[in-house]
């Protein structure tokens, strides 16, 4: 949820990269304002489904609803976040 408070995020395509709320699966509600800020980011209908359900978002999947702003492969990620 840290990532929810920054004004770019930029994730890669790799195989392990996954997004979202785990915290869910055990029973907890997001914490650090992910309640509030997902749902700004994502609308409503996508937030409420990460929020209730837990699921992961793979990469591509978060670019299109606009949780990341750029997905990049894991090699270029630090000089494409320091631009």
């Amino acid at each position: 949820e840290w990532a929810l408070w920054c004004d770019y995020r930029i994730c890669t395509d790799a195989s392990s990269t996954k997004m979202g709320l785990p915290e869910v699966k055990l029973g907890f509600l997001p914490g650090f304002g992910g309640t509030q800020n997902l749902p700004a980011l994502v609308g409503v209908q996508g937030g409420m489904d990460m929020m209730l359900t837990g699921k992961d978002i793979r990469p591509a999947k978060a670019k299109k609803m606009g949780l990341v702003d750029l997905v990049v492969a894991p090699q270029s990620l630090e000089k494409v976040a320091v631009e």
